[in-house]
């Protein structure tokens, strides 16, 4: 297959992914027919059926012989964003048994940007740390952790996998959490993660960003967090003045 036409049916799955995340396809809900597909997205029947397949392969549509195809029921993590909790804390509430794995925990030299992040200067020490996220045993989200390491040093030879970062700040480090600042978009996601993240076709993730900060203001932390796209979707009250 070529180019021209691999990039079509990549065009047009995203539409499809498109609509269903816009709700104009809902859980159970049978797709429209393939001539249908064809005149909506101005495509070919392979090209379709190629989209099609791709779907079903991902777990996002199945198939009925006689009958269609339909959008599977989409099982999401639903996190709320009106409290500032962990991923420990999240997964607790809703159920589920969080867990992680460390992929990196290591001493570095700030940069700029998370000297300012930190309230450090350039080049002063840092801890990194990076988890794989877990929920009943599934990877969700791809975490990793800026510190200050004269703050955060203990943890280096303390902190294990399955403990809550929250906790061991709060009852080891005596840190209590105030608030944060949170900002949240659509991102890339490169291939070595969608693997870890358990769905080597996912190309997308939810991109937060999180500096949290102490009762006497003083940063704690900076989060660069990537949450799959397809297991997980964030809520949000709102309310009027």
């Amino acid at each position: 297959m070529g180019t021209k036409a691999k990039l079509k049916y990549q065009r047009v799955k995203d539409l499809v992914v498109k609509s269903i995340l816009d709700g104009e396809i809902a859980d159970q809900e049978c797709l429209p027919s393939e001539r249908e597909l064809c005149q909506r997205y101005h495509a070919s029947r392979v090209t379709i059926r190629k989209a099609v397949d791709e779907l079903e392969q991902e777990g996002v549509l199945y198939r009925i012989q006689g009958k269609g195809t339909f959008l599977k029921h989409q099982q999401k993590v639903t996190q709320p964003l009106t409290r500032l909790t962990g991923f420990t804390e999240d997964m607790h509430a809703q159920g589920k048994v969080a867990g992680s794995r460390i992929l990196l925990m290591e001493r570095t030299a700030a940069n700029a940007m998370l000297a300012e992040k930190l309230h450090l200067q350039p080049g002063e020490e840092i801890i990194v740390f990076r988890r794989l996220r877990l929920a009943d045993g599934e990877p969700m989200a791809i975490e990793t952790t800026y510190l200050d390491y004269q703050r955060f040093s203990p943890m280096l030879e303390e902190f294990t996998a399955g403990e809550s970062f929250y906790a061991f700040m709060r009852n080891r480090l005596g840190i209590v959490p105030k608030h944060a600042l949170q900002s949240m978009e659509v991102a890339p996601l490169a291939s070595w993660e969608a693997e870890l993240l358990g769905n080597g076709k996912l190309d997308v993730a939810m991109l937060m960003y999180r500096q949290t900060f102490d009762q006497d203001e003083r940063p704690i932390e900076y989060v660069i967090s990537k949450y799959r796209s397809d297991k997980y979707k964030f809520k949000i009250d709102l309310y009027t003045l």
